[in-house]
């Protein structure tokens, strides 16, 4: 998304000295080899000009290198621009790295060779495709992914992003294809010993009801129990593996969907970690805006009010010190730039004139609001449960009076006890001294009388 050809965000697919002709002479001094996506893509559809894979990954990489070397000095003067581009290319250099690794697996040589930085705190620019950096490049995105939480919707409300890729990992073991592999670890269908060889049984479905009900709360804990489902396998059936029964079959299954899990695994954390960083970089570039905003916005009300003690001292009188327009940035622009976990909700606030009498910023409102949004929800969800509950009981309640009555009347069947509820309420009533009420048929019969009075 950042690098698009439609709307990109960041410009990488076009020269520096032609879109900015200004900085021609000062890239130049600084850069020593330049190149964009443009020319490597054409360099590619041209053929027979890379050797290798890794000459081709290099000079994807060198774009993202000499975007590092040209912003470093604007990034340490703190200029917003050169920040953006410092911060993003240093993602992109080490996504370059994540991806180059997992799809150019086949090219992989079979080494525990680790390429080591240039520079201490900064990725690679260069590195070899081997085994020892596929590793490497697995730990550093485990590190972002396995421990990022998930942001979490209402239980029946459409899924966050991180829930639904969640939802693509349980859905790539679904495949119709694995039917006959999956069949095995989709219920909970164990043996009888099972128990006793395995402490921690899982399958496929009590993880879909577990991720549904909203209680994974990071990435590594789903991880985790889809690789249980197939470690448990394995270590059931290890015993009778490569035998014609159904202990050997579901051992053979376990190894093919166990590699598939880690194939959709990878994948995962390419998506995962390269959306967090993402994120976390445009927060940062945010922030940068705003902190340059409210210097410009100062050093304005600074020149208003040098114009305006000048004005005052060739006067010589006591001109009052007005500065026109804002005293600051208003809060409500920092409120928009958030990140959406500061504030997953809209609260429409108005850009009204700042009379100084509120004491509390409208970020703080905002954190207030959410609070408040937070407390509803968790009331909402407690007021589901104990509806349920209370159905539940009047339900329970309901099929006892039901099953109760349906005992008295096999009891008086069996007791040869024919008394019919309506003689039973005539003669309750004459027992309790009450009105003698004729019935419908009594009455009718004296209307039809003849001389009645």
């Amino acid at each position: 998304p950042w690098i698009s050809a439609a709307r990109p965000k960041f410009i990488f697919h076009v020269p520096v000295p032609v879109l900015f002709p200004a900085l021609k002479e000062a890239y130049a001094a600084k850069i020593k080899k330049p190149m964009d996506l443009t020319t490597v893509e054409c360099t590619l559809l041209a053929g027979n000009r890379y050797a290798s894979p890794e000459d081709f990954v290099n000079d994807v990489a060198l774009v993202f290198s000499n975007a590092i070397t040209f912003n470093k000095d604007g990034r340490d003067i703190g200029d917003p621009l050169s920040c953006a581009y410092y911060d993003a290319s240093i993602h992109l250099l080490k996504y370059t790295r994540w991806l180059s690794l997992e799809l150019l697996s086949e090219f992989v040589q079979d080494s525990d060779h680790v390429d080591e930085p240039d520079e201490e705190g900064l990725p690679l620019s260069s590195w070899k495709l081997t085994l020892g950096n596929k590793k490497q490049a697995r730990s550093e995105m485990e590190a972002i992914v396995l421990k990022e939480p998930i942001e979490k919707s209402i239980e029946g409300d459409r899924y966050t992003w991180t829930e639904a890729e969640c939802e693509k990992l349980l859905k790539s073991l679904r495949h119709q294809s694995d039917y006959r592999y999956m069949s095995f670890f989709l219920t909970a269908n164990y043996p009888p010993d099972y128990t006793a060889f395995i402490s921690r049984p899982m399958d496929w479905e009590k993880i879909q009801k577990t991720l549904k009900k909203r209680q994974y709360d990071t990435f590594g804990a789903i991880i985790d129990d889809l690789r249980l489902i197939f470690k448990n396998a394995l270590k059931y059936n290890a015993r009778l593996a490569g035998t014609d029964t159904v202990s050997g079959q579901a051992y053979d299954a376990a190894k093919i969907m166990s590699a598939k899990l880690e194939t959709a695994i990878n994948k995962c954390m390419l998506t995962v970690s390269d959306r967090v960083e993402r994120e976390r970089i445009d927060h940062n570039n945010a922030e940068r805006e705003i902190e340059a905003a409210e210097r410009a916005e100062e050093a304005k009300i600074r020149e208003q009010w040098k114009t305006n003690a000048g004005k005052d001292g060739e006067s010589g009188g006591s001109v009052p010190l007005k500065v026109e327009g804002s005293q600051r940035v208003r809060s409500a622009k920092r409120i928009i730039l958030r990140r959406k976990s500061d504030t997953d909700f809209e609260v429409p606030f108005f850009d009204e004139e700042d009379d100084g009498q509120h004491e509390r910023s409208y970020f703080e409102v905002m954190k207030q609001l959410k609070s408040t949004f937070e407390r509803q929800r968790a009331e909402l969800i407690r007021m589901r449960h104990s509806t349920g509950k209370l159905g539940q009981a009047v339900y329970t309640r309901m099929i006892q009076d039901q099953l109760a009555l349906k005992w008295v009347a096999a009891e008086q069947k069996k007791l040869g006890i024919t008394t019919s509820p309506q003689k039973k309420a005539t003669s309750s009533n004459d027992k309790d001294g009450g009105p003698n009420i004729p019935s419908a048929s009594s009455v009718l019969s004296k209307l039809d009388e003849k001389n009645r009075k």
